[in-house]
């Protein structure tokens, strides 16, 4: 009877050292997400974006505060946080949560943290100009596919 209680309360103790240690995870995550100014970065992405958009589209322009709506109820730090948080605790210990948020306290953590959103947007501006600067390269390639597609279809 003692044998059975043991073989009992092992499983239990597993399940809730696992739950523990995936709730320190997680609270190592919102931590981290708190540090790097998730809330504000989400919000200027959400802004660049449509900003980006409205350059490309101008016809969206009158639409531009509906938009902002909709991406703010759906894409915001607050509606995803909890999705965020567990996308973290999965990838990351909470060992390995807590030394990236210790680096994140340092004076180039701070920089990192400043300068990111900024890189982010260069790199996104610098791709869309690389494919813009090529489109017809792209056009070409998928009129040849196309025919090639066309041709080898079955008659």
């Amino acid at each position: 009877m003692k044998n059975l209680k043991v073989l009992f309360l092992i499983p239990l103790l597993l399940i809730w050292t696992n739950s523990y240690a995936a709730s320190g995870a997680q609270r190592e995550a919102e931590r981290l997400l708190n540090t790097m100014g998730m809330a504000t970065s989400m919000n200027k992405m959400i802004e660049n974006v449509l900003n980006m958009q409205m350059q490309q589209k101008p016809v969206l322009a009158p639409y531009k505060g509906v938009m902002l709506k909709f991406f703010r109820k759906y894409m915001s730090y607050e509606s995803l946080k909890p999705d965020l948080i567990a996308i973290y605790a999965d990838v990351f210990t909470e060992g390995e949560l807590k030394k990236i948020n210790e680096f994140y306290m340092t004076d180039t953590g701070k920089k990192t943290i400043r300068i990111l959103p900024t890189l982010a947007q260069k790199g996104s501006q610098l791709g869309m100009q690389r494919v813009q600067t090529h489109m017809g390269e792209l056009q070409d390639m998928i009129k040849a596919e196309a025919a090639r597609i066309q041709k080898n279809q079955p008659k």
